[in-house]
């Protein structure tokens, strides 16, 4: 039996949004006992065929590019699509990669509720669930929109294109370059046009899951390091030397245990998280210098879908260090704690046993990316600083 009875609705509600979206790529890493063969077949077709349909998209537009083009400047006009397929494949590659340290984390997490005793914590894990899921649903909405602006209503608003040649163009979600069939004739246009829809969907998917994975494990750090503040603030008012001591080690235990899971959450999550920050950083100039090659065309389509754009990337960046703050707060928090204590009422022993526990709260606690950017909100606002300043260079000089 649990020790929190509400633990079947608690952890379906934390990971309900996650589940749908992992299981769409294949990488719910929670396999069924029952018929494990079946969900190892289903995980390698899913993934098998979420990465064909990647090339898919990318392998053509590569050539088209280095192929067809044949002007620097045009391809820059065209390589931002490209660029977000290859860095979709490496965030999928690395969940693939890290696929049981996935498992570690949210069994971590499965754990947490199982043991979760007093209805105070409950509450803070659930409000810090929350959090996360209104994140997932933010990002989603923005992705998603951003995705069904790029993939139909920018192809459908240019409509036909007649060349100089007398030639009829039929505008693709991607540029496409097949060497072995013309991708103008019908049916290949019909077909191709659906398989980069699939394939942006897919990459539309992996971005909403890493970044749910990610709000999930930092807001659940948060909330066991709130719950470690609270036995620390209630240590020192039990008078009786026996149950301090239990305090005591419920603290210890806690307070290893949440550290522990940090660290796996950041060997999880650095390589995604770097590739996020910096992927979305050059995203935004190109969608920038996107925004102003299009401004004096004056064609509302592209214009929205491009701001959309900018404030998803912008909008990624911003929770990635959002979660980040969060933590490195947190932590915060804690030293700040134990450093006010009231020791003076305890115990010779138990007071003393407080030094170990302030030595290891004063190790900073934060979440990196590739272990060398930090993820706070100094680096959001160096990531914009830096986009903007680009962006005012292109404004000034070409436009």
């Amino acid at each position: 039996m649990f020790a929190n009875r509400y633990y079947e609705h608690d952890i379906k509600y934390t990971f309900e949004m996650n589940r749908f979206l992992l299981r769409m790529l294949g990488m719910w890493p929670v396999a069924s006992t029952k018929f494990p063969l079946f969900g190892t077949v289903t995980t390698i077709v899913l993934v098998t065929i979420c990465f064909a349909l990647l090339l898919f998209e990318l392998v053509p537009s590569m050539l088209y590019i280095f192929m067809v083009l044949k002007d620097t400047r045009r391809r820059i006009n065209v390589i931002g699509n490209p660029l977000f397929t290859t860095v979709a494949i490496i965030k999928y590659g690395f969940v693939v990669l890290y696929k049981n340290q996935v498992k570690d984390c949210l069994m971590a997490v499965d754990k947490d509720w199982r043991n979760v005793v007093e209805s105070n914590d409950r509450t803070s894990m659930i409000n810090n669930v929350k959090i996360s899921r209104r994140l997932l649903a933010m990002c989603a909405i923005f992705v998603y929109l951003t995705g069904v602006g790029w993939r139909i209503i920018i192809p459908l608003s240019k409509g036909k294109i007649v060349t100089a040649e007398n030639v009829t163009i039929r505008v693709l979600p991607c540029l496409a370059y097949f060497v072995v069939f013309d991708v103008q004739r019908s049916p290949a246009y019909e077909i191709i046009f659906v398989v980069q829809f699939f394939s942006g969907f897919m990459k539309y998917t992996i971005t909403v899951a890493i970044f749910g994975f990610v709000t999930l494990c930092g807001m659940h750090i948060c909330a066991q390091l709130n719950i470690l503040a609270t036995l620390m603030n209630n240590f020192v008012n039990e008078h009786h030397l026996g149950s301090t001591h239990k305090k005591l080690v419920v603290i210890v235990k806690h307070q290893v245990k949440t550290l522990q899971f940090l660290e796996l959450v950041q060997s999880t999550t650095q390589y995604p998280s770097l590739i996020e920050i910096l992927s979305s950083t050059l995203l935004i100039c190109i969608v920038g210098y996107y925004i102003l090659l299009y401004w004096g065309t004056q064609n509302t389509a592209i214009l929205f879908t491009y701001s959309i754009a900018m404030l998803t990337f912008c909008f990624n960046i911003f929770i990635f260090c959002y979660m980040g703050e969060q933590v490195i707060e947190q932590g915060e928090k804690i030293a700040l704690t134990l450093c006010t204590l009231e020791w003076y009422r305890l115990p010779n022993a138990q007071a003393r046993a407080l030094i170990l526990i302030m030595a290891m709260s004063n190790s900073p606690v934060k979440l990196q990316g590739g272990k060398f950017i930090d993820l706070s909100l100094r680096t959001f606002g160096t990531v914009i600083k830096m986009a903007l300043t680009y962006l005012n260079l292109l404004r000034t000089s070409q436009f």
